[in-house]
């Protein structure tokens, strides 16, 4: 077993470590949504005994806490940097600060919530003998458990029937026969994993179209920069002005991409693209310039005669580069597939559907005057779709996630924009409505009805759709 001298001395690293990347990490935390930048929750710690645990904050903050205490895949209560700093395991780093106190250490059954430790069976709470540690042996097997949990299923009672009768016998087993040669290989692996697993296949299929559309950004950046410098320097001139260019060209690259990322240029559709996903982009262009510029001056580049002029042409050509290729991809798939989009705006509702329909809701939507609306965005049961931007609306999860969203964002209404829908589905949501008191609408393309509690839904019926009132619920 790892040693307390070796658990103080990673866990002062680990620290140092969360140093440098805390004010970054704060900053887009705090922006993503209000709330506490750290998550402090009780665990199960040696001998039955709580300890505060903590993460970075991962979940958009509520008055009182609800929901399961574990978090299947496409958990609405993920904020979008959240999601992130899951994959990444980044949200884990504060508890080297639990190491340090030693609340825990650095390999051993991973921490349990109280709730779920005393649905153990007595057999196994010989796990609650030893510290938990940031790294175990489970962790390592299953290291995106979240995507194990099937969508529509209770993520408690799949967790104790499915998950914690695999991981029981694996961490006993490594209880009795721990050493710190064992505990040096899960350390090492626990690592590997990390980094390894921060994409898996399902990500990388259900993400294609966004990744392609990053390594585009990144040739546009060093494209343009590139170009900038030859037009201003009429070609690459030996000496200082091209070790100088060589300097710059990651840079532009560092400061462009994670603005674009963070302001959602990767998570829109392209087929949906549209005025607002244009003016983000536009904007984290511009922003990163700036950026760039500033780094260039404090590295005391601009003073080295290196050509001010480059930096104006570089913002020009990468805008057009980037809202260039996009715009022509948009017109490309309009042109074959002849969809048109637009949309966005005060009782606050959600649109379950995000297909052609689903765009007609949310333009009607966004023309009502009386009432006026706020979409919060939509709800759709296909996989790849989760967290993508539809016409600068986010898809927020699927129907199974409709309470907690409307906890989130007190939905009033909500919307369904699909052809055609399961009777049994729709009965669960029609149920669930009524007791969340949210008012349930059909959106035809002819007209918005809303849908009787005690009555099925209609069939649509064809047609464009016409921006009539909604009827008041009687």
């Amino acid at each position: 077993m790892l040693n307390r001298g070796l658990d103080i001395i990673v866990s002062l690293l680990g620290l140092l470590i969360l140093l440098l990347m805390l004010p970054a990490i704060a900053i887009l935390i705090k922006l993503d949504s209000p709330g506490p930048v750290f998550y402090a929750g009780h665990r199960v710690g040696k001998d039955g005994k709580l300890f505060r645990m903590f993460k970075f904050r991962t979940m958009y903050g509520t008055s009182k806490p609800f929901g399961a205490s574990v978090s299947p895949q496409g958990d609405p209560r993920v904020t979008p940097v959240g999601l992130w700093l899951r994959r990444l395991k980044l949200n884990e780093f504060p508890q080297f600060y639990n190491i340090l106190r030693g609340d825990m250490t650095l390999v051993g059954p991973r921490p349990e919530t109280p709730d779920m430790a005393e649905k153990y069976p007595p057999e196994a709470k010989r796990i609650f003998s030893v510290k938990p540690g940031l790294v175990g042996p489970t962790q390592i097997l299953g290291r995106n458990e979240a995507e194990r949990y099937p969508r529509g299923v209770d993520p408690v009672r799949f967790y104790l029937e499915e998950i914690l009768p695999r991981k029981l016998p694996v961490d006993l087993e490594y209880i009795e026969t721990r050493s710190f040669l064992t505990d040096l290989k899960y350390l090492l692996l626990g690592f590997w994993v990390t980094i390894t697993g921060a994409i898996s296949r399902q990500h990388l299929t259900d993400n294609l179209t966004q990744i392609l559309m990053l390594i585009a950004d990144t040739l546009c950046c060093l494209a343009s920069f590139t170009l900038a410098h030859f037009i201003r320097f009429d070609g690459f001139p030996p000496g200082e002005i091209t070790r100088t260019f060589w300097y710059i060209l990651p840079l532009t690259v560092l400061t462009r991409i994670p603005l674009i990322f963070y302001m959602g240029g990767y998570q829109t559709l392209i087929r949906y693209f549209g005025l607002n996903d244009l003016k983000r982009v536009f904007q984290a262009v511009f922003l990163g310039s700036l950026l760039l510029v500033l780094c260039s001056y404090f590295a005391g580049v601009l003073f080295l005669g290196y050509g001010r002029g480059v930096f104006v042409v570089d913002w020009l050509s990468l805008t057009v580069m980037l809202l260039g290729y996009r715009i022509m991809l948009k017109t490309l798939h309009q042109f074959f597939m002849k969809e048109k989009i637009q949309g966005q705006l005060e009782r606050v509702a959600l649109i379950w559907g995000s297909g052609e329909q689903g765009v007609w809701c949310s333009r009607y939507l966004a023309q009502s005057r009386n009432p006026r609306y706020y979409v919060v965005g939509f709800i759709n049961d296909e996989a790849g779709l989760q967290h993508k931007h539809i016409d600068g609306l986010r898809v927020l999860g699927d129907h199974h996630h409709l309470e907690m969203l409307a906890r989130i964002y007190h939905i009033q209404e909500l919307f369904v924009a699909m052809p055609h829908l399961p009777s049994g589905r729709l009965d669960r949501v029609r149920e669930l409505c009524q007791r969340l008191n949210i008012t349930l609408l059909r959106f035809l393309p002819r007209s918005v009805q809303e849908i009787p509690i005690p009555e099925p839904l209609a069939e649509p019926q064809a047609g464009v759709p016409s921006f009539s009132a909604v009827e008041e619920c009687c």
